[in-house]
């Protein structure tokens, strides 16, 4: 499993665990696409996106910003 894959697996089960419902699909958040997201049963939306360490962690950073300004009530960045 490449590190991403190993990430996406990680992050699905570590919110999965806390009651969320999650999809590890591109989603839109604002002008941006993120690369999942978590919805808690009272409603929170969580953006989450991933890096590798040839990503733009810059980049990412803008995508957590964006999902945060279309609505998102947290945005996590993750990365190895």
């Amino acid at each position: 499993m490449t590190n991403e894959a190993w990430l996406r697996w990680a992050i699905s089960r570590y919110y999965r665990g806390l009651g969320y419902r999650v999809l590890m699909k591109p989603a839109r958040a604002g002008n941006a696409m993120v690369d999942g997201v978590a919805l808690s049963p009272e409603g929170e939306r969580i953006a989450i996106e991933v890096k590798s360490p040839r990503d733009d962690i810059v980049r990412g950073v803008g995508q957590c910003f964006e999902a945060l300004a279309a609505g998102y009530t947290r945005a996590a960045l993750v990365t190895t």
